[in-house]
């Protein structure tokens, strides 16, 4: 899967930028794309939370948090309707520079082979970043 990458810097402590992506329930706040994130799982945060994810678009998937590394980096798969293999990996790196975070956000997915649609995906996660920069930074 060809990932799309964007980066970004946000005059935050890391701690700060690391907990709000964490607490995925935010995702609709800084993800134009996505409508509602529900928690799912007992487990409210670390790698045992899963939760479920309605698009804008209707899409709608289901979540695990694969990675749990505070606060340097989170990661999860979305599945589709119950599938076993993922259809996308997100990825968030997190790098604190004095009163600085510089993130590194990743998504793999194999609908990214297609050039618009890896675009449009990067144009997405674009505007997701510079969203938590205003949120934070505000």
């Amino acid at each position: 899967m060809p990932p799309v990458a964007v980066i970004a810097t946000v005059r935050a402590p890391v701690e700060r930028v690391f907990d709000f992506i964490a607490h995925v329930e935010t995702h609709p706040q800084i993800a134009d794309f996505s409508q509602e994130v529900r928690i799912v799982s007992e487990a409210k945060a670390g790698p045992d939370l899963r939760f479920h994810q309605i698009y804008t678009n209707g899409d709608e998937h289901d979540s695990e948090i694969t990675v749990w590394e505070p606060p340097s980096k989170i990661a999860w798969q979305n599945f589709e309707a119950g599938a076993s293999e993922p259809v996308q990996i997100i990825t968030y790196y997190f790098e604190p520079e004095g009163e600085l975070t510089h993130i590194l956000h990743t998504v793999e997915c194999a609908a990214y082979e297609n050039q618009a649609r890896h675009r449009d995906g990067t144009e997405r996660n674009i505007r997701e970043l510079a969203n938590l920069k205003k949120i934070l930074e505000g």
